[in-house]
Protein backbone atom coordinates (compact mmCIF):
# COMPACT_ATOMS: atom_id res chain seq x y z
CA UNK A 1 0.00 0.00 0.00
CA UNK A 2 1.29 3.19 -0.79
CA UNK A 3 2.13 5.69 1.82
CA UNK A 4 -0.44 8.00 1.25
CA UNK A 5 -3.32 5.55 1.42
CA UNK A 6 -1.79 4.66 4.75
CA UNK A 7 -1.55 7.91 5.76
CA UNK A 8 -5.40 8.37 4.46
CA UNK A 9 -6.48 5.51 6.39
CA UNK A 10 -4.87 6.97 9.63
CA UNK A 11 -6.56 10.34 9.24
CA UNK A 12 -9.38 8.71 8.58
CA UNK A 13 -9.85 6.85 12.09
CA UNK A 14 -8.93 9.99 13.70
CA UNK A 15 -11.87 11.36 12.22
CA UNK A 16 -13.85 8.56 13.35
CA UNK A 17 -12.12 8.87 16.98
CA UNK A 18 -13.14 13.08 17.42
CA UNK A 19 -16.46 12.33 18.96
CA UNK A 20 -14.47 11.10 22.16
CA UNK A 21 -13.52 14.43 22.82
CA UNK A 22 -16.47 15.49 23.65
CA UNK A 23 -16.95 12.94 26.37
CA UNK A 24 -13.63 13.21 27.59
CA UNK A 25 -13.91 16.82 28.10
CA UNK A 26 -17.43 16.64 29.61
CA UNK A 27 -16.19 14.57 32.22
CA UNK A 28 -13.02 16.39 33.00
CA UNK A 29 -15.45 19.30 33.12
CA UNK A 30 -17.91 18.08 35.21
CA UNK A 31 -14.97 16.54 37.90
CA UNK A 32 -13.82 19.64 38.40
CA UNK A 33 -17.20 21.78 38.13
CA UNK A 34 -15.70 23.65 35.56
CA UNK A 35 -18.72 24.20 33.75
CA UNK A 36 -20.06 26.42 36.33
CA UNK A 37 -16.70 28.09 37.04
CA UNK A 38 -17.13 29.66 33.77
CA UNK A 39 -21.03 30.33 33.95
CA UNK A 40 -20.63 33.89 33.48
CA UNK A 41 -17.26 35.00 31.39
CA UNK A 42 -14.19 34.79 32.71
CA UNK A 43 -10.32 34.22 32.57
CA UNK A 44 -8.15 31.13 32.30
CA UNK A 45 -6.21 32.62 35.14
CA UNK A 46 -9.03 33.81 37.23
CA UNK A 47 -10.49 30.53 37.80
CA UNK A 48 -7.28 29.00 37.91
CA UNK A 49 -6.00 30.88 40.79
CA UNK A 50 -9.58 30.99 42.41
CA UNK A 51 -9.90 27.14 42.38
CA UNK A 52 -6.05 25.91 43.08
CA UNK A 53 -5.99 24.68 39.66
CA UNK A 54 -2.74 24.24 37.08
CA UNK A 55 -3.46 27.03 34.98
CA UNK A 56 -1.08 25.31 31.68
CA UNK A 57 -3.63 22.35 31.59
CA UNK A 58 -6.84 24.30 32.40
CA UNK A 59 -5.96 26.45 28.98
CA UNK A 60 -5.40 23.37 27.17
CA UNK A 61 -9.21 22.00 28.60
CA UNK A 62 -10.57 25.45 27.66
CA UNK A 63 -8.87 25.58 24.44
CA UNK A 64 -10.66 21.69 23.70
CA UNK A 65 -13.39 23.06 24.43
CA UNK A 66 -13.72 25.89 22.70
CA UNK A 67 -13.06 23.53 19.46
CA UNK A 68 -15.80 21.49 20.13
CA UNK A 69 -17.77 24.41 21.16
CA UNK A 70 -18.51 23.19 24.80
CA UNK A 71 -17.01 26.89 25.79
CA UNK A 72 -17.47 30.19 24.22
CA UNK A 73 -14.83 32.77 23.28
CA UNK A 74 -15.46 36.38 24.84
CA UNK A 75 -13.83 39.31 24.90
CA UNK A 76 -10.45 40.31 27.20
CA UNK A 77 -9.50 36.76 27.01
CA UNK A 78 -12.74 35.16 28.90
CA UNK A 79 -14.87 32.37 28.56
CA UNK A 80 -17.90 31.09 28.92
CA UNK A 81 -19.91 27.61 29.30
CA UNK A 82 -22.35 27.17 26.40
CA UNK A 83 -26.00 26.77 27.58
CA UNK A 84 -26.86 25.40 24.07
CA UNK A 85 -24.48 22.79 24.02
CA UNK A 86 -23.31 22.09 28.32
CA UNK A 87 -26.28 23.67 29.92
CA UNK A 88 -27.36 20.34 31.52
CA UNK A 89 -24.44 20.49 34.13
CA UNK A 90 -25.33 23.95 35.07
CA UNK A 91 -28.53 22.74 37.03
CA UNK A 92 -28.89 19.57 38.69
CA UNK A 93 -30.95 18.43 35.94
CA UNK A 94 -26.90 17.19 34.78
CA UNK A 95 -26.34 14.90 37.79
CA UNK A 96 -27.37 11.68 35.32
CA UNK A 97 -25.53 12.44 31.98
CA UNK A 98 -22.56 13.25 35.11
CA UNK A 99 -23.01 9.46 36.25
CA UNK A 100 -23.00 8.01 32.48
CA UNK A 101 -20.09 10.01 31.90
CA UNK A 102 -18.21 8.91 35.16
CA UNK A 103 -19.55 5.10 34.57
CA UNK A 104 -17.93 5.72 30.98
CA UNK A 105 -14.85 6.74 31.83
CA UNK A 106 -13.82 5.33 35.30
CA UNK A 107 -15.21 1.62 34.23
CA UNK A 108 -15.96 0.79 31.20
CA UNK A 109 -13.40 2.60 29.38
CA UNK A 110 -10.03 1.59 31.75
CA UNK A 111 -11.66 -2.30 31.72
CA UNK A 112 -12.06 -2.08 27.37
CA UNK A 113 -8.43 -0.27 27.43
CA UNK A 114 -6.95 -3.40 29.48
CA UNK A 115 -8.73 -6.18 27.34
CA UNK A 116 -5.05 -7.11 25.44
CA UNK A 117 -3.73 -8.09 28.61
CA UNK A 118 -6.85 -9.93 29.78
CA UNK A 119 -7.02 -11.59 26.64
CA UNK A 120 -2.97 -12.81 26.85
CA UNK A 121 -2.97 -13.59 30.37
CA UNK A 122 -6.59 -14.91 31.16
CA UNK A 123 -6.71 -12.40 34.04
CA UNK A 124 -9.56 -10.01 35.04
CA UNK A 125 -10.79 -7.48 36.22
CA UNK A 126 -12.54 -7.49 40.01
CA UNK A 127 -15.88 -4.43 40.18
CA UNK A 128 -15.62 -2.88 43.41
CA UNK A 129 -19.03 -3.06 44.72
CA UNK A 130 -18.32 -0.01 47.71
CA UNK A 131 -16.75 2.14 45.16
CA UNK A 132 -18.75 2.21 42.27
CA UNK A 133 -21.98 0.72 43.49
CA UNK A 134 -23.11 3.96 44.51
CA UNK A 135 -22.19 5.10 40.13
CA UNK A 136 -23.94 2.19 39.14
CA UNK A 137 -27.11 2.43 41.07
CA UNK A 138 -27.42 6.16 39.67
CA UNK A 139 -26.97 5.33 36.17
CA UNK A 140 -29.21 2.43 36.74
CA UNK A 141 -31.96 5.14 37.63
CA UNK A 142 -32.38 6.70 34.34
CA UNK A 143 -34.04 3.47 33.35
CA UNK A 144 -36.96 4.47 35.65
CA UNK A 145 -37.42 7.66 32.98
CA UNK A 146 -38.43 5.21 30.56
CA UNK A 147 -40.28 2.00 32.28
CA UNK A 148 -42.21 4.02 35.24
CA UNK A 149 -45.38 4.38 32.91
CA UNK A 150 -45.66 0.53 32.04
CA UNK A 151 -45.17 0.22 35.97
CA UNK A 152 -47.80 2.54 36.55
CA UNK A 153 -50.41 1.58 34.12
CA UNK A 154 -49.51 -2.08 35.42
CA UNK A 155 -50.75 -0.99 39.27
CA UNK A 156 -53.70 0.49 38.07
CA UNK A 157 -55.14 -2.39 36.11
CA UNK A 158 -54.37 -4.57 38.79
CA UNK A 159 -55.05 -5.06 42.82
CA UNK A 160 -51.27 -4.35 43.89
CA UNK A 161 -51.23 -4.17 47.43
CA UNK A 162 -47.23 -4.91 47.91
CA UNK A 163 -44.09 -4.21 45.87
CA UNK A 164 -40.35 -5.69 46.02
CA UNK A 165 -37.40 -4.27 44.31
CA UNK A 166 -34.62 -6.05 44.13
CA UNK A 167 -31.51 -4.69 43.67
CA UNK A 168 -32.98 -1.45 44.61
CA UNK A 169 -30.21 0.87 44.59
CA UNK A 170 -30.92 4.37 45.54
CA UNK A 171 -34.72 3.52 45.76
CA UNK A 172 -35.55 5.89 43.32
CA UNK A 173 -37.91 4.01 41.24
CA UNK A 174 -40.02 3.02 44.90
CA UNK A 175 -39.99 6.86 45.32
CA UNK A 176 -41.97 7.61 41.57
CA UNK A 177 -44.30 5.04 42.41
CA UNK A 178 -45.02 5.93 46.01
CA UNK A 179 -46.05 9.69 45.18
CA UNK A 180 -48.75 7.85 43.24
CA UNK A 181 -49.44 5.22 45.20
CA UNK A 182 -49.14 5.95 49.16
CA UNK A 183 -51.04 3.45 50.60
CA UNK A 184 -48.73 0.07 48.73
CA UNK A 185 -46.61 -1.03 51.10
CA UNK A 186 -42.93 -0.99 49.17
CA UNK A 187 -39.68 -3.18 49.46
CA UNK A 188 -36.72 -2.24 48.62
CA UNK A 189 -33.71 -4.98 48.67
CA UNK A 190 -29.82 -4.28 47.56
CA UNK A 191 -26.54 -5.96 48.47
CA UNK A 192 -24.95 -2.94 48.72
CA UNK A 193 -24.86 -1.18 52.60
CA UNK A 194 -23.87 2.13 51.89
CA UNK A 195 -26.67 2.41 48.67
CA UNK A 196 -29.27 1.08 51.37
CA UNK A 197 -28.09 3.79 53.76
CA UNK A 198 -28.80 6.63 50.71
CA UNK A 199 -32.04 5.02 50.02
CA UNK A 200 -33.05 4.94 53.66
CA UNK A 201 -31.66 8.88 53.60
CA UNK A 202 -33.60 9.72 50.47
CA UNK A 203 -36.76 8.40 51.14
CA UNK A 204 -37.41 10.09 54.62
CA UNK A 205 -41.38 10.46 54.71
CA UNK A 206 -42.14 8.01 52.37
CA UNK A 207 -44.12 5.97 55.18
CA UNK A 208 -44.65 3.39 53.13
CA UNK A 209 -41.23 2.33 51.78
CA UNK A 210 -38.49 0.64 53.96
CA UNK A 211 -35.48 -0.88 52.81
CA UNK A 212 -33.24 -4.44 53.78
CA UNK A 213 -29.76 -5.38 52.92
CA UNK A 214 -29.97 -8.62 51.29
CA UNK A 215 -28.88 -11.04 48.53
CA UNK A 216 -31.54 -12.23 46.51
CA UNK A 217 -30.73 -15.69 45.56
CA UNK A 218 -31.05 -16.34 49.30
CA UNK A 219 -33.41 -13.47 50.60
CA UNK A 220 -36.91 -13.43 51.43
CA UNK A 221 -39.24 -12.00 52.87
CA UNK A 222 -40.42 -12.01 56.54
CA UNK A 223 -44.08 -10.96 55.71
CA UNK A 224 -46.77 -11.39 53.34
CA UNK A 225 -45.96 -12.23 49.75
CA UNK A 226 -45.62 -9.91 46.86
CA UNK A 227 -48.10 -8.86 43.82
CA UNK A 228 -45.27 -7.32 41.66
CA UNK A 229 -41.96 -7.50 42.03
CA UNK A 230 -39.51 -5.35 40.00
CA UNK A 231 -36.01 -7.76 38.62
CA UNK A 232 -34.24 -4.46 37.03
CA UNK A 233 -30.79 -4.77 35.78
CA UNK A 234 -29.76 -7.88 37.88
CA UNK A 235 -28.87 -10.26 35.74
CA UNK A 236 -25.10 -9.31 35.05
CA UNK A 237 -24.16 -9.76 38.88
CA UNK A 238 -25.81 -13.74 38.51
CA UNK A 239 -23.45 -15.96 37.79
CA UNK A 240 -25.51 -17.81 34.78
CA UNK A 241 -25.91 -21.58 35.94
CA UNK A 242 -27.32 -20.04 39.34
CA UNK A 243 -30.34 -17.35 37.59
CA UNK A 244 -32.48 -19.76 37.41
CA UNK A 245 -32.06 -20.85 40.85
CA UNK A 246 -32.47 -16.74 41.79
CA UNK A 247 -35.55 -16.37 39.94
CA UNK A 248 -37.33 -19.62 41.19
CA UNK A 249 -36.54 -18.47 45.03
CA UNK A 250 -37.61 -14.57 44.13
CA UNK A 251 -40.99 -16.47 42.01
CA UNK A 252 -42.06 -18.25 45.30
CA UNK A 253 -42.01 -14.58 46.48
CA UNK A 254 -45.33 -14.11 44.60
CA UNK A 255 -48.69 -14.87 45.25
CA UNK A 256 -51.03 -16.34 43.10
CA UNK A 257 -51.64 -13.16 40.47
CA UNK A 258 -48.15 -11.90 41.36
CA UNK A 259 -46.21 -10.66 38.49
CA UNK A 260 -42.20 -9.95 37.89
CA UNK A 261 -41.40 -7.56 35.94
CA UNK A 262 -37.89 -8.01 34.44
CA UNK A 263 -35.72 -4.87 33.07
CA UNK A 264 -32.01 -6.27 31.11
CA UNK A 265 -30.04 -5.50 28.31
CA UNK A 266 -30.07 -8.78 26.36
CA UNK A 267 -27.62 -9.85 24.08
CA UNK A 268 -27.75 -10.71 20.35
CA UNK A 269 -31.12 -8.94 19.64
CA UNK A 270 -31.21 -6.86 16.87
CA UNK A 271 -31.98 -3.42 18.79
CA UNK A 272 -28.99 -1.95 20.45
CA UNK A 273 -26.58 -4.69 19.26
CA UNK A 274 -23.77 -2.33 19.48
CA UNK A 275 -23.89 -1.13 22.86
CA UNK A 276 -25.23 -4.52 24.61
CA UNK A 277 -22.28 -6.38 22.79
CA UNK A 278 -19.47 -3.25 24.65
CA UNK A 279 -21.96 -4.14 27.80
CA UNK A 280 -21.39 -7.88 27.30
CA UNK A 281 -17.32 -7.12 26.76
CA UNK A 282 -17.30 -4.98 30.00
CA UNK A 283 -19.52 -7.40 32.22
CA UNK A 284 -17.21 -10.49 30.88
CA UNK A 285 -13.95 -8.89 31.44
CA UNK A 286 -14.83 -9.20 34.93
CA UNK A 287 -14.27 -12.18 37.52
CA UNK A 288 -17.48 -11.26 39.39
CA UNK A 289 -19.50 -9.73 36.71
CA UNK A 290 -21.10 -12.07 34.47
CA UNK A 291 -22.12 -12.18 30.77
CA UNK A 292 -25.60 -10.97 29.58
CA UNK A 293 -28.42 -13.14 28.95
CA UNK A 294 -29.91 -13.82 25.48
CA UNK A 295 -33.55 -13.96 24.87
CA UNK A 296 -33.42 -18.02 24.43
CA UNK A 297 -31.12 -17.72 28.60
CA UNK A 298 -34.29 -16.04 29.74
CA UNK A 299 -36.42 -18.41 28.63
CA UNK A 300 -34.95 -21.17 29.61
CA UNK A 301 -34.48 -19.97 33.01
CA UNK A 302 -38.39 -18.51 33.27
CA UNK A 303 -39.03 -22.14 32.07
CA UNK A 304 -37.28 -23.73 34.65
CA UNK A 305 -38.86 -21.33 37.11
CA UNK A 306 -42.35 -22.47 35.72
CA UNK A 307 -42.99 -19.05 34.50
CA UNK A 308 -44.65 -17.42 31.52
CA UNK A 309 -42.49 -14.28 29.91
CA UNK A 310 -44.90 -11.59 28.05
CA UNK A 311 -44.32 -8.17 26.31
CA UNK A 312 -41.19 -8.53 25.62
CA UNK A 313 -40.19 -4.49 24.58
CA UNK A 314 -37.22 -2.58 24.00
CA UNK A 315 -37.37 0.17 26.58
CA UNK A 316 -33.98 2.09 25.43
CA UNK A 317 -33.12 1.17 21.83
CA UNK A 318 -29.71 2.24 21.92
CA UNK A 319 -28.68 0.62 24.75
CA UNK A 320 -30.12 -2.49 23.92
CA UNK A 321 -32.50 -2.40 27.49
CA UNK A 322 -35.48 -4.26 27.43
CA UNK A 323 -38.48 -4.95 29.82
CA UNK A 324 -40.40 -7.83 29.61
CA UNK A 325 -43.15 -10.06 32.45
CA UNK A 326 -43.51 -13.03 33.92
CA UNK A 327 -45.85 -14.55 35.40
CA UNK A 328 -46.49 -17.73 36.83
CA UNK A 329 -47.94 -20.60 34.44
CA UNK A 330 -51.49 -21.55 34.97
CA UNK A 331 -52.04 -24.29 38.19
CA UNK A 332 -48.73 -23.52 39.09
CA UNK A 333 -48.22 -23.82 42.99
CA UNK A 334 -46.55 -21.27 44.67
CA UNK A 335 -43.91 -22.54 47.24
Amino acid sequence: MKDWQKALRARNWMKRNESFLYTWHAYVGNELNLFKKFQSPVTVQEVAEANQIGEDLLQCWVEVGVSIKHLRKRTGGRYRTSKKHCGEFLTEDGQQVAAVLKEMMELHIPTLLAYPKFMQTGERAFFNHEKFGSVVAETSSLLEHFAIRRIRKLIREREINRIIDIGCGYGGYLRKLAETFPDIEMVGVDMNEKVIEYAQKASIGYDNITFVVGNATNWHPNEQKADLILLHNIFHYVEPSTRGALLGNISNWLEEEGLISVITPLHGLEQGQAFSSVFNSFFTAHSNLYALPNQPDITSIANAADLTISDLNPIVKEGGWYSLWLTPNEGRRIG
